[in-house]
């Protein structure tokens, strides 16, 4: 799982299931640097996305400071002097950085008890939207995207900073530079925001007790006023890993999850003109950083709470018992290896859980991985294939690729990194 903030420059643009072990990396309108050799990758920690901060304007202040975001590294953030249009492709790095180190916790499949059956679920016939993420403020990448996959892209993500609460709500029009952007753009818009801004005060149980339910309305009457009272709410990403301020450690913080999400429902939807969806992501918690410490449904907030429950999955591992060298590349064998030892475990226990609570599933990021520490499994049109055929053969509402390389990961399946796994994506989603 993972989770971004997002932000515009002047001239380019921030674990679902993150399978074997979670990674964070950053991503929006920043200047990515990354080269094609795994050495030159910047070094990302055991962590997901986070995003930069929001571009400097008379609202938002002054300019941003580079994101730090968990263990991962950062990039620099030019100082924007107005939104544009973002890039989806990397510049190349200057220098190679150091090696990323091994997640704390590695996930080692092989040794994981054998999953349930799969749960009956309604096959959809391959129906399900497809999505991207191709960079903040970014249309034109999202159809550079269909372009490229020869399909019909409906659904785009973006995600709100989390600097300051007026960043996140967009007071004094701090967000104008994101939702002018998709406007009138004819996507659905997916929005990831964050629990808590920066000041490092927040907590969830003052959440819990709707301690920051203001804020909620003035976003809410923000997204509705930019023609967004229709956007479907990611709220606090990936809570079940550690590179997030509102990550969910134990039972208590799990009950603090459950009634803060449904006190920003509460106030997102006292707003009148709202449409607002939302998603939840913890119907997997043994995927997370602190697997056993808290049960799904402990921190879930209630079915009238939630409209889908979202998983991030992306094709990485750490299972010693598939032969991968750890070098980003596997066979088909490996690759299959990985994907029934380890993905498909975890897609289970989300279908379970999803299919309990009448819910779609969602996948709000999901994508290859080329790691700089090589526990991606590189072009693998095995696993482009078998999360075709699962997303076809689930209630799965919409799958949204995450088309944009970083530091530390690349996962843009059009950057030319992955051509027999392009071919594979064209084949199953075109």
């Amino acid at each position: 799982m993972r989770h971004l903030r997002s932000t515009a420059t002047a001239t380019t643009p921030s674990g679902a299931t993150a399978v074997g072990g979670p990674k964070q990396i950053v991503t929006g309108l920043v200047l990515v640097t990354t080269v094609a050799a795994l050495t030159g990758l910047m070094s990302p920690g055991p962590g997901h996305h986070r995003s930069p901060p929001p571009p400097a304007s008379a609202e938002a202040g002054g300019a941003p400071s580079a994101p730090m975001l968990g263990s991962t590294t950062t990039t620099a953030v030019p100082t924007p002097t107005a939104p544009a249009t973002t890039t989806t492709g990397p510049e190349p790095a200057a220098a190679a950085p150091a090696p990323v180190p091994a997640p704390a916790e590695p996930v080692v499949a092989a040794t994981a008890p054998a999953p349930p059956a799969e749960p009956a679920a309604a096959a959809v016939g391959g129906i399900a939207a497809v999505g991207v993420y191709a960079g903040a403020a970014n249309p034109s990448g999202a159809a550079a995207f269909g372009a490229a996959t020869a399909t019909h892209v409906t659904v785009v993500e973006d995600y709100l900073p989390d600097t300051s609460w007026n960043d996140i709500d967009g007071a004094g029009g701090s967000l104008d530079w994101m939702l002018d952007a998709w406007r009138g753009s004819g996507y659905q818009l997916v929005l990831g925001v964050p629990l808590f801004d920066d000041s490092g005060t927040d907590t969830l149980a003052a959440g819990a007790v709707g301690a920051y339910d203001t804020a909620f309305v003035t976003l809410a009457t923000t997204l509705v006023g930019a023609g967004q009272g229709g956007a479907i709410v990611r709220l606090g990403p990936e809570f079940t890993g550690n590179w997030n301020p509102w990550r969910v450690t134990d039972e208590t913080d799990a009950v603090d999850y459950a009634a803060y999400f449904r006190h920003i429902v509460t106030a997102m939807r006292s707003v009148p003109g709202q449409a607002f969806r939302f998603i939840w992501e913890g119907a997997d918690p043994e995927d997370g950083s602190y697997p056993g410490a808290y049960g799904a449904d402990a921190s879930y907030p209630g079915d009238a709470y939630v409209d889908y429950v979202g998983n991030d999955t992306y094709d990485q591992s750490w299972n010693g018992g598939c032969g991968l060298g750890f070098d980003n590349t596997a066979t088909a064998a490996q690759a299959q290896c990985a994907w029934d030892d380890g993905t498909l475990p975890a897609l289970t226990r989300v279908a379970y859980f999803a299919l309990a609570h009448h819910k779609p599933v969602v996948f709000p990021e999901w994508g290859l991985a080329i790691r700089a520490d090589g526990h991606g499994l590189g072009d693998d049109p095995t696993f482009v294939a078998q999360m075709a055929a699962w997303i076809a053969s689930h209630d799965v509402s919409f799958a949204i690729y995450f088309d944009f390389d970083v530091p530390g990961q690349l996962d843009a399946i059009t950057d030319g990194r992955f051509p027999t796994s392009l071919a594979a994506y064209r084949a199953a989603f075109g």
